[in-house]
């Protein structure tokens, strides 16, 4: 299963609007991915932390999935999400994500500042830390705060994109590239491709190849791209579809026994829900072993 977890969303803020020439070029780049065997897909809407946000949770994800790319989705199989990547400059200036994080799939962080990082790689409830490999880091990154990122479930990004566009940024892409594994210490790297049109799309085999040349190896590249992309999807889905990471699987008595995927990816153990006289039972059996294990009173 490929996963590609960065495909530009053609608008760059609450105000502008999205055409359909854009939207076009976006089916054409969805369409690519897929013919290239990537089947999930999430549209990235990059945003400014500090700009204004409405103040309703529905308004707040403007890609409309469900209606735009419905007949897209049953034709080819895709299943495509919603992502917001907010860019950090100043902690003070920005919004709460317990708001934000109800109205999209995955929440990423793109710090531009020092105190942004600090900000993203210590306290902030997200899915994926990126950054803007066509620029410089906005400053050295430390194996501490990476690590201690990671170790929270974060995945970090590598977005190949920059790598395709010209050589000044082919040039930053690989500088910064080396920083972010050398930090990480090639843990929990997520490689997406970041395209803003079909040409910029590549397959698993184009990719392994440009990063086998900035350290990575077969396995951890494969591991990038399908692994560790779908436990990030997955971490996301679960913060809004359910509570401490428990689903509820059904309720009252004409639920359907199947089990019910919220996350979107195949059960690989169907579970079934137990009826009442299963769950008595099933304590009345318990109860016997724990009596028969008792020690006789002499």
């Amino acid at each position: 299963m490929l996963v590609d977890l960065n495909v530009s969303w053609p608008q760059n803020g609450y105000k502008d609007q999205v055409s359909d020439e854009e939207l076009t070029k976006l089916k054409t780049t969805l369409s690519t991915l897929h013919t290239l065997g990537y089947s999930h897909i999430a549209l990235n809407f990059t945003v400014n932390q500090s700009d204004k946000f409405p103040n309703n949770v529905r308004d707040m994800n403007p890609m409309q999935i469900d209606t735009r790319f419905k007949d897209l989705m049953e034709t080819t199989g895709l299943k495509i999400y919603s992502r917001i990547t907010l860019i950090i400059d100043d902690p003070s200036k920005g919004q709460s994500l317990s708001k934000i994080s109800q109205a999209f799939d995955i929440v990423a962080a793109l710090p531009v500042s020092e105190k942004g990082l600090g900000l993203a790689t210590t306290s902030l409830d997200i899915d994926i830390l990126t950054f803007n490999y066509g620029n410089r880091l906005p400053t050295i990154l430390k194996h501490k705060n990476i690590c201690n990122c990671v170790n929270r479930g974060v995945k970090v990004e590598i977005v190949y994109a920059y790598a395709l566009r010209d050589i000044q940024q082919r040039r930053q892409f690989i500088s910064n590239v080396r920083n972010v594994l050398r930090a990480s210490r090639l843990r929990g790297i997520v490689v997406s491709s970041g395209a803003q049109s079909a040409l910029e799309c590549r397959n698993t085999l184009g990719v392994s190849s440009l990063l086998r040349t900035l350290g990575l190896t077969n396995d951890q590249c494969s591991r990038s791209q399908g692994e560790n992309a779908s436990l990030a999807l997955l971490n996301g889905r679960l913060r809004n579809g359910s509570y401490k990471q428990v689903i509820v699987m059904g309720s009252g008595a004409g639920a359907d026994n199947n089990i019910v995927d919220q996350t979107g990816f195949p059960s690989q153990h169907p579970v079934g829900k137990r009826t009442m006289t299963q769950a008595m039972t099933t304590t009345t059996t318990t109860d016997d072993v724990n009596e028969h294990k008792k020690p006789k009173r002499q």
